[in-house]
């Protein structure tokens, strides 16, 4: 699957303070953020474009209906942050560590989730579009009314997440593992398993698999 890179200027500024630069305009562009705290509890509508973070913590931040585009978050750690109803494109999350994030009601395209730590995050009733969770541990996480196309989960954990109210038709989780997923029944077709992964679903709808027989 052919996701398209954040397109990231040649040349870009290297600042630290982001609050102060937040305040004059909630519109950055072509920046870099490095080892650097950043808290900012109420920031809604803010918008980036062409930025870079690295070994950046961002603490209690709230970034709701946030606009991103060709973004790069790499090394960062989120805590207690908000991301929810955002449009988000062309964007990387490279080995993050980002439990519990917000990603409510989001619209996520070409996405590339690498190496990151997800447990318990929320991406209830997001839509997504050319997105790649790749070697991700998103265990007891939400993606509750969800709508996938063409999204990709490769070698991740996904368990005890919920997948309840979403059409998992297409999707392919044969190379992640699964155990105690949730999932609703009549939205289960059409997804793509493993053979031991086929016999774990079977049991979520009530059927008793006679392990004998495959002795």
């Amino acid at each position: 699957m052919k996701i398209e890179k954040p397109r990231i200027p040649s040349y870009l500024e290297e600042q630290t303070e982001f609050h102060k630069m937040v305040e004059e305009e909630p519109y950055l562009q072509g920046l870099s953020f490095k080892n650097c705290l950043i808290t900012e509890p109420e920031l809604p509508c803010l918008h980036l474009d062409g930025i870079v973070f690295e070994n950046v913590c961002f603490e209690d931040c709230n970034f709701l209906n946030i606009d991103m585009i060709d973004v790069i978050f790499e090394n960062c750690e989120f805590n207690n942050v908000v991301f929810s109803d955002g449009a988000i494109h062309r964007t990387i999350f490279k080995t993050c560590r980002a439990m519990g994030t917000q990603f409510i009601d989001c619209v996520l395209h070409n996405i590339q989730y690498i190496e990151c730590n997800l447990h318990y995050a929320n991406f209830s009733g997001s839509r997504y579009k050319q997105t790649i969770y790749k070697k991700c541990d998103i265990g007891s996480s939400s993606f509750i009314q969800c709508g996938f196309k063409k999204t990709l989960f490769e070698h991740c954990s996904l368990v005890d997440s919920e997948f309840y109210n979403t059409s998992l038709d297409g999707m392919n989780f044969a190379t992640s593992e699964i155990d105690g997923i949730g999932v609703t029944q009549d939205l289960l077709k059409g997804a793509i398993v493993s053979t031991d992964q086929a016999l774990q679903l079977v049991k979520l709808l009530g059927l008793i698999v006679d392990e004998t027989e495959l002795e």
